[in-house]
């Protein structure tokens, strides 16, 4: 039975995303930071995890590797925004959001690399507020904007890094979310319009069909970064 893991499942795409996968027959280990996520299954095993927090990554980390020592998959969801609606920019929520966002996510995947199988898919949930292409132009949210960048870069970087190991790595742009962080940047005539099912199938096709490395991905097309 093929093992994925899925970090911020509680919730949202994650977990939208873990009952896709479990339906399909993985196992699926669950990250979850509050509550745990509400799937009643014996191949789901879900952990504790604040990707803020060193110590909570480690122990992490060290948990999966005695319940999967060998990982087919890891889909980076986890993430936060602090600042969405600020148009100023926050120092303390830019060294947050980095933290939780790009520098926990970088953390946690190097940790797991040793456990990954040949053929392994690593794929980080982005953003258009990532994009230098395409850009969401308005003044908000600079803090999760340039986590985005960053971590479309670790893809770049990693999928090179991972090439030799037949490692694919890929980011993807979910689109806009009817969850919290989607209903979070809403306004009174623009509202988010893709339920969390829709980026689960993509993240399941990606993961399954998906042999190029490297790339950034929307609704089952290449997107430029």
């Amino acid at each position: 039975m093929k093992i994925i893991i899925i970090t911020g499942a509680s919730r949202g795409i994650g977990l939208a995303t873990a009952k896709k996968f479990l339906a399909e027959g993985w196992r699926v280990v669950g990250t979850y930071l509050n509550k745990p996520p509400p799937i009643n299954s014996q191949d789901f095993i879900s952990i504790r995890f604040d990707q803020g927090n060193s110590e909570s990554i480690r122990q992490t980390a060290e948990e999966i590797k005695k319940i999967a020592p060998n990982i087919d998959a890891l889909v980076n969801n986890a993430a936060i925004i602090l600042d969405r609606q600020d148009i100023t920019v926050n120092l303390e929520k830019v060294r947050k959001t980095f933290e939780v966002d790009l520098f926990g996510l970088i953390n946690f995947t190097e940790q797991l690399l040793p456990l990954m199988s040949a053929g392994a898919h690593i794929v980080n949930i982005d953003s258009q507020y990532g994009s230098f292409s395409f850009p969401i132009d308005d003044q908000k949210a600079t803090a999760y904007r340039l986590a985005k960048a960053a971590l479309n870069m670790y893809t770049r970087t990693l999928a090179f890094r991972l090439e030799p190991q037949a490692i694919i790595v890929s980011s993807l742009d979910p689109g806009w979310v009817k969850t919290d962080m989607g209903y979070g940047v809403a306004t009174d005539t623009e509202k988010p319009d893709r339920e969390p099912e829709q980026p689960a199938e993509e993240i399941y096709k990606l993961v399954t069909t998906v042999t190029e490395s490297g790339h950034f991905w929307r609704f089952g097309e290449k997107r430029q970064w």
